[in-house]
């Protein structure tokens, strides 16, 4: 009987184990990771589709005329009574009065963007940054605790600089990271090589 519980508890303690999880280092275990926005390119703001950042839009009421038909004499500018022509009192007898509504300017300011020609991105709220799930967790703000790797590199550039070198790669290291580090070991490695040859490098 003992035995049997002591082999139960060595597979559970070995299941934990095996299971153990840390911190999401890219997430720092929030599960969520901030990328640009790319609606805005990161600027937070757009510019607006409806003036296309001109501020003005094209008068509806007119069509853009800055004139409208009079509705009382349709454009006469009166009405022929008899022998006698009764002048519009209603345009003056203009027949086509200013257009009310832009005060015969023919635009008027957008009604989208109120004239300032850009809106706030109604993607990020003008935060400039969005929240996705994190890609290396999974949202989980956990990983797999594991141990961390040696990976070996060998480059060789244009200036006949080449060589091998490792890298300690870590199991939370983004993608991103790990060319960093790559990139790194490869400059130094480098660097050491020309100050073999009396090149100071600063």
């Amino acid at each position: 009987m003992k035995r049997i519980l002591f082999i139960c508890m060595a597979m559970a303690i070995g299941s934990l184990y095996a299971t153990a999880q840390t911190e999401c280092k890219n997430c720092h275990g929030s599960g969520l990771e901030e990328r640009t926005c790319a609606f805005c390119s990161g600027e937070g703001w757009r510019e607006c589709d409806f003036c296309l950042g001109k501020k003005m839009v094209r008068c509806n009421m007119c069509q853009g005329s800055g004139e409208v038909v009079c509705a009382h004499c349709n454009g006469r500018g009166g009405t022929q009574v008899k022998d006698n022509w009764r002048e519009c009192q209603w345009c003056d007898g203009k027949g086509t009065p200013e257009c009310v509504e832009c005060k015969g300017t023919k635009t008027k300011v957008c009604w989208k963007c109120e004239g300032a020609g850009r809106y706030v991105c109604n993607q990020c709220n003008g935060d400039k940054v969005n929240k996705w799930q994190c890609h290396v967790c999974g949202g989980t703000g956990k990983v797999k605790e594991e141990q961390s790797s040696t990976v070996t590199s060998t480059y060789k550039d244009d200036s006949g600089y080449s060589g091998t070198v490792e890298v300690r790669i870590d199991p939370n290291d983004s993608e991103e990271e790990k060319m960093r580090k790559m990139t790194r070991a490869r400059l130094a490695h480098r660097k050491k090589q020309m100050e073999a040859r009396g090149i100071t490098v600063k």
